[in-house]
């Protein structure tokens, strides 16, 4: 954010109306990954004006697609929605590969968020396909990813597997530490959906290790909410107040809606081991 601040500065004094619109962006997807979603869409907004005011098409459909992860975090798909077919005409108009894998990607979770998994697997065929053509690794990795927790919604713990496997081997061939930590937990949720506590603990740890290294609020706040509801569900409710205490806060704090989700885990508990001994595991921790 500091160098991100100068750069602006810079760019705003000397009428660099471009890099102005990028370096606005890249503070918003900075603010949206400390969980400042307010921020980072007053940045977005700025610099959609800039990149609309200047005819930079490839910009502003990057910044709608952005704008739209805002809107998805908080729960808002609709709006969100929007705005990625506004991205996607863009991208498709300009010949933009690259934006257009990214977009297919992001509309994809939109579907899978409301439960339509057989439209959201038709986007991401469309996003991997796309992405593999143009050489994209990262993107790779991420819509292989995103395919396997729809294969893993749908039931398909197989097909899920074997995507999130070639989608590890290639974010830790190019150092997507992010990514990297993101598949680490989705593994572990097909380990815990098979009944295979151990294995899936032992990849939630790895995961939770890597985003605190980085950074990842988010990815803490995930991680640890099903490092809680795995002890919740082999009833070591001691086990579980910590982490999903951890998670409650940070989603709070990033105003992510998941933060109910954990509140009802945590009060499940409260009415397991008693409001005392939630107490004194909360103070002690």
């Amino acid at each position: 954010m500091d160098y991100l601040k100068k750069s602006l500065a810079i760019q705003q004094q000397i009428g660099d109306k471009s890099g102005e619109g990028t370096t606005l962006n890249n503070l918003a997807t900075t603010a949206h990954a400390k969980g400042d979603y307010d921020t980072a869409l007053d940045y977005l907004k700025k610099s959609l004006a800039i990149r609309q005011q200047i005819g930079d098409k490839s910009g502003e459909g990057t910044t709608l697609n952005n704008i739209s992860q805002i809107f998805k975090a908080r729960g808002d798909y609709d709006t969100a929605l929007d705005y990625l077919k506004k991205s996607l005409a863009i991208q498709q108009q300009i010949g933009d590969k690259s934006g257009e894998g990214t977009t297919l990607n992001n509309i994809s979770q939109i579907f899978k968020a409301r439960g339509d998994y057989d439209t959201a697997l038709d986007y991401l065929k469309k996003s991997l396909a796309i992405r593999q053509q143009i050489g994209d690794k990262s993107g790779e990795g991420t819509t292989l990813n995103n395919l396997a927790t729809t294969a893993h919604a749908k039931g398909d713990y197989d097909t899920a597997l074997d995507y999130l496997k070639k989608s590890l081997a290639i974010q830790q061939q190019i150092g997507d530490k992010s990514g990297e930590g993101t598949t680490l937990n989705n593994i572990s949720q097909i380990f815990k959906a098979r009944g295979d506590y151990d294995t899936a603990l032992d990849y939630l740890k790895k995961s939770l290790a890597i985003q605190q290294q980085i950074g990842d609020m988010n990815g803490i706040a995930v991680s640890q909410t099903n490092i809680g509801a795995l002890y919740f569900d082999i009833r070591k409710f001691d086990h579980a107040v910590l982490p999903l205490l951890e998670a409650y806060q940070i989603f709070r704090q990033i105003g992510s809606p998941n933060a109910q989700t954990v509140e009802q885990w945590l009060n499940a508990l409260v009415g397991k081991i008693g409001e005392q001994r939630f107490r004194e595991i909360m103070e002690a921790g």
